[in-house]
């Protein structure tokens, strides 16, 4: 298995920001890891820490320079790109079209998996022709696309299999797909890590692994301090589900998603080398 850590591309081009970034992502989605760190700073103590690559968070069209320029900044500093996440702005709905140009994008960083929410595809997701489409992609690019189980929210009332585990499981299937297994999002919507793991594992290709704190708000909002916390700071049985992967050789990858600082990072990379490396 390889271990990576999420990265924003806005992280390389801070003139994206804008005000939803300001004000919501990065307070309560995810602080820039760049803000007070050099880039080589940054890289050198990932890759320190145990980590093989990361996952790429893709703003909405950017431009073919922009993306040789961040291929640039990561080949410079010798980082894998593993995975390519799609938009944060593109999580209720995505296009074909928009879906097809990250794949591109994921050709061009050579990553082999795509992320998309299942929230954005939902609507889709009845349609042949467009499954038949995602697969075509998949071969032209030789590029895995797998699709992420959401958390509770407002939305789950009216599309409950986005993040309720048992339906979430049973639309995968049906439709024949691979699984991006998020796990503050299982937990926070009620479901067991564990459980999902192994009766899904023949199809998770990416594990978005956090740690998880219930709370009282928890139920209701998912931009809370409690979500997607450094492994070993919640509750959730992580330790149990990194000795499963070892046991079964899992093959897949790993994402660290995990809010706070680069320390954070660097203990949660650190927390799942220690357990993997037990004899």
């Amino acid at each position: 298995m390889k271990i990576s850590a999420w990265l924003f591309l806005k992280d390389l081009f801070p003139e994206k920001r804008n005000f939803f970034d300001k004000l919501l992502v990065e307070n309560l989605v995810k602080k820039s890891l760049f803000i007070s760190n050099k880039k080589e700073l940054i890289f050198s103590s990932l890759k320190e820490s145990g980590l093989d690559g990361i996952e790429l968070l893709i703003f909405p069209d950017p431009t073919d320079k922009e993306i040789k320029k961040a291929k640039q900044i990561f080949d410079k500093n010798k980082i894998e790109v593993l995975s390519i996440h799609q938009p944060l702005e593109d999580l209720l709905t995505i296009s074909l079209d928009k879906i097809n140009k990250l794949f591109k994008i994921a050709k061009l960083l050579e990553a082999k998996v795509i992320v998309i929410h299942l929230n954005a595809i939902a609507g889709k997701i009845k349609d042949g022709q467009f499954l038949s489409d995602l697969k075509k992609l998949e071969r032209k690019y030789e590029v895995k696309i797998g699709v992420e189980n959401d958390h509770n929210s407002p939305i789950s009332f009216f599309r409950p299999y986005v993040s309720k585990s048992s339906l979430f499981s049973e639309v995968i299937i049906k439709n024949n797909l691979s699984i991006i297994f998020d796990t503050t999002h299982l937990a926070q919507s009620g479901g067991d890590i564990l459980e999902f793991y192994n009766q899904n594992k023949n199809r998770i290709i990416n594990i978005h692994l956090s740690d998880y704190k219930k709370g009282l708000l928890n139920k209701y909002f998912f931009l809370n301090k409690d979500m997607h916390m450094p492994l070993g700071d919640g509750t959730l049985p992580i330790k149990n589900l990194l000795k499963i992967l070892k046991k079964d050789k899992y093959q897949g990858l790993i994402t660290l998603e995990v809010t706070g600082n680069l320390l954070g990072m660097i203990k949660s990379a650190k927390f799942i080398r220690n357990i993997l490396n037990e004899n």
